[in-house]
């Protein structure tokens, strides 16, 4: 995938996020993500997708 596809997907993914709103927002990230996770097909791929994503959003205490 190339810069300027990636960009523009994210950007397709930012305007489906806005309209849909913020309440079914998440509901539409989960079923994306479950989407995507079937599509990369290799448990140990998604585990550390899973990390990386996670990485640094943790709240402090």
């Amino acid at each position: 995938m190339t810069d300027i596809e990636l960009d523009n997907l994210y950007t397709e993914l930012c305007h489906t996020m806005g309209g849909l709103g913020e309440q079914r927002s998440p509901l539409f990230l989960a079923r994306f993500a479950l989407l995507a996770m079937g599509a990369i097909g290799k448990a140990d791929v998604v585990q550390g997708l899973l990390r990386d994503a996670a990485d640094g959003l943790a709240e402090s205490a």
